[in-house]
Parts: structure tokens; sequence; C-alpha cells
């Protein structure tokens, strides 16, 4: 379903008002941004990011249909964005390796401890099951928006979604268990 206020962001941008861009901003900018941070973990490089993805709409928001729905607009390009400087700047050092050794934000309360344990487990994860679960989970997308956004059947999605997943609950109990009990990743 297309969220109410993305009809008059497309017609804003439609007739190049800068108001609709505005608007696209303040909608979105900050679940973008969050997104993007997730994958990556750097700030410099999320905020880069998010300033491609709406330079990106900037320039191609006049094209866009009038039931389009902005939000799932600006996640693919975003992702778009995230992917293509993977493979533009590979001397970055984003692979998982890289991104699983970063230190988390450090936790005081109990829902900051709990919330902590899910972000450390989703940093585990393979990017393409961090990806599904962000999107899907987090973001809210839904199966449809995302299969068309990875380019696979729906089918194709709820099996690998199903999988991210079990990666994640298997990754939240490793976490969980007693210390002196040896763990070993999963990976696949």
């Amino acid at each position: 379903m297309i969220p109410r206020g993305d009809f008059e962001i497309v017609s804003l941008l439609a007739r190049r008002d800068s108001r609709g861009l505005e608007m696209a901003y303040e909608n979105y900018a900050a679940r973008v941004r969050s997104f993007l941070y997730r994958m990556t973990r750097r700030d410099d490089l999320s905020d880069d990011l998010l300033q491609v993805t709406f330079l990106k709409l900037a320039e191609k928001g006049a094209e866009l249909r009038h039931d389009s729905d902005v939000r799932a607009w600006l996640f693919t390009v975003a992702r778009n964005a995230y992917y293509d400087s993977l493979r533009l700047s590979p001397e970055i050092g984003l692979t998982d390796e890289h991104l699983n050794a970063l230190p988390l934000p450090t936790k005081e309360s109990d829902a900051e401890l709990m919330l902590g344990d899910l972000e450390d487990a989703l940093a585990h994860l393979r990017r393409q099951d961090r990806e599904l679960l962000l999107l899907i989970g987090v973001e809210g997308l839904s199966h449809e928006t995302v299969a068309t956004m990875l380019h696979v059947q729906p089918a194709t999605l709820r099996q690998r979604l199903s999988r991210a997943r079990a990666r994640l609950l298997s990754e939240l109990e490793r976490a969980q268990a007693p210390l002196g009990k040896p763990h070993e990743r999963t990976s696949a």
C-alpha cells in the first residue's frame, strides 16, 4: 500500500517543485540512513550514500509514475548505491568480516541490552540476510516490493527470508549461550 503522502510528493516532484524533495526527505531520510548505516556501519559512507539517493530523486523524481511508492523507490536506490559502492571501491573494506569486527555502540538499559543483542546478531549475519531482515522486518516493506527490488520471485524471497530469520535466531541463541560453552558461528 502506498503511503498517502506519496501522492503529494510525486505530484510536486512531477512539477519539479522543490517541496516534493523536501517532503520526501522529511518523511524518509532518517529511515533510509538507518538502513544504510546498518549495512555499512560507517557514518561517513551512510551519509554519502544517503546524499546519492536523494540526488537521484532530485534528478529522476519528475519521471515517477503518479502511483509510485516513494519509500520503496528510495530504498531501492539506496540499496543500489550501496552495492555500487562495494563494486567501485572494494578498498573501503566493507566485507562482512570487516563489518563484524567493528565495535557496536555501548548498551546501558535492559531495553538497550536487548536491542544491542539484536543489532549484534544482525551484524554477524551475511550481508544478504541482514538486508532482507532490515527491509522487511524493520522498514516494513512488503514481500512483493522487496522481491521486485531484488529481481526474484516472491516464493524465492520467502525462502531466503525464512533462512535469514533462522540464521538470526541461531545468532541470538549463540549470544545467549553460557560463556563457558563454545559455539560456532553459522555460515551459509
